[in-house]
């Protein structure tokens, strides 16, 4: 009788099998001969690395002659394997804890100032920034958990010099410049790290609702789940999503992303304002303050699980259930935190994230004040220049028609520039002022 392929691989499967166990049994033998009692450590360590079937096949009869529950062996077989895979493959690092005494609030005096060293910010994002790193390590503690979305409205604005420094300085943290659907709910349920990724804009788009799902799924403890089929049998698992994360991105990403995040927006420095290197060995270096998180984690937790401190109540809802977890922080480590943070909350919601505007606009508005000589001038004085300018596109702005009032102060607003109402002789109309613009044009317009 020919067998087919099927029954062939069965049948090889099945001579394995039995080599194994006759190995096993000789192995005994031998020990006994020798004096030499089979300990469970041993066992354990002979069944961690069989397959999942093979170890499913001697599962009860090992458990029953050890007299333990097979449920008990199935944990501490996976605490092995788990250990191996971790020496194979180190993806993220686990910190010990400290052994001296940590002072919460010189903790995060101390990684602000770290962070306001190497890199230019606006008002109330080192405060805030140095919160989220602190929470990345009681995160458990929270419902709610927010991303945190470094955003500019242009390159060369810092960007990745503060991805790098999360990276060194948050738990767990794993660091990469893309990343497909299924690794990063593959990566949160394996590792639990902190995930940073550069270059969000070139993935997290409106259409690309499949990992915009993912991403926004892990801002609820509860809810911080996918489910997906694996396998040959095709069986749904279910892998958690609950992580930090944080997203650098040229304009803004997907708002459904944004509503969920603490918003940082850079600016490009001036050439007044300067910034220390991060050094090669940055990540190395900040071990200690990593070590310290860890100690303050672990001695903390109880308490800012039980008691947290919402933040002052504002329109936005989401907004408030994004930084309850920086003001249980704040509110915990004491000294002038409470304050700060309270600061950076009314900053850093007050600033628009409409759509990025354009080096071009800036250009243009520049040269615009210094031909006219303006001080000041209405919104709809400068759109009619603007549309004036040859081979300019605010002519055709929008469709084959012309930049409006609306189109101008939405653009603007991404860099927090935004219409009043001004006078000029006996016209009282919005416009704008000419120094509203003098930081945008030293940051974004080369001299």
């Amino acid at each position: 009788m020919e067998l087919t392929e099927t029954q062939w691989q069965d049948l090889v499967e099945a001579g394995k099998h039995i080599a194994k166990q006759a190995e096993a049994e000789l192995n005994a033998d031998m020990d006994r001969l020798c004096g030499t009692e089979i300990t469970i450590e041993r066992e354990l360590n002979r069944l961690a690395e069989l397959s999942p079937l093979d170890y499913e096949k001697e599962r009860s009869a090992i458990a029953k002659k050890f007299n333990v529950r097979a449920s008990v062996l199935d944990s501490e077989i996976s605490k092995l394997q788990s250990t191996s895979n971790k020496q194979e493959d180190e993806v993220v690092t686990d910190d010990v804890a400290y052994h001296g005494e940590v002072i919460g609030r010189e903790l995060l005096s101390e990684i602000e100032q770290l962070i306001i060293r190497h890199i230019v910010l606006p008002k109330g994002a080192s405060t805030a920034i140095a919160l989220w790193i602190a929470c990345t390590y009681v995160y458990d503690a929270f419902r709610v958990y927010p991303k945190l979305a470094v955003i500019s409205p242009e390159k060369r604005c810092g960007k990745t010099t503060l991805l790098d420094m999360l990276s060194g300085l948050c738990c767990r943290s794993l660091i990469a410049s893309n990343i497909s659907p299924s690794a990063i709910f593959r990566s949160v349920d394996l590792w639990k790290p902190t995930l940073i990724i550069d270059e969000a804009d070139t993935f997290l788009t409106g259409k690309n609702d499949n990992i915009i799902g993912i991403i926004n799924s892990g801002h609820t403890r509860n809810t911080a789940f996918v489910i997906r089929v694996t396998g040959d049998d095709h069986i749904p698992k279910r892998f958690s999503t609950w992580s930090p994360m944080a997203f650098a991105s040229i304009k803004g990403i997907v708002g459904t992303v944004m509503d969920r995040s603490i918003i940082v927006s850079l600016r490009r420095k001036t050439t007044g304002e300067k910034a220390q290197r991060l050094t090669i060995d940055f990540k190395e270096d900040q071990e200690l303050i990593r070590k310290k998180l860890v100690k303050w984690a672990k001695g903390n937790f109880r308490q800012l699980k039980a008691c947290p401190v919402e933040p002052p109540e504002i329109q936005n809802d989401r907004a408030m259930d994004n930084w309850l977890p920086l003001f249980t922080v704040a509110g915990t480590i004491g000294g002038n935190w409470p304050d700060k943070v309270e600061n950076s909350y009314i900053i850093l919601n007050s600033m628009k994230d409409d759509e990025t505007a354009s080096i071009m606009l800036l250009q243009d508005l520049q040269s615009i004040f210094e031909l006219k000589k303006w001080i000041k001038v209405f919104s709809i004085d400068l759109v009619n220049e603007l549309v004036k300018l040859e081979e300019r596109p605010w002519s055709e702005w929008k469709k084959g028609k012309p930049m409006t009032q609306n189109s101008l102060v939405k653009i603007l607003g991404t860099f927090g520039i935004s219409s009043k109402y001004i006078r000029i002789g006996a016209e009282h109309k919005r416009g704008f002022e000419l120094t509203q613009f003098k930081d945008s044009f030293a940051r974004y317009i080369p001299i």
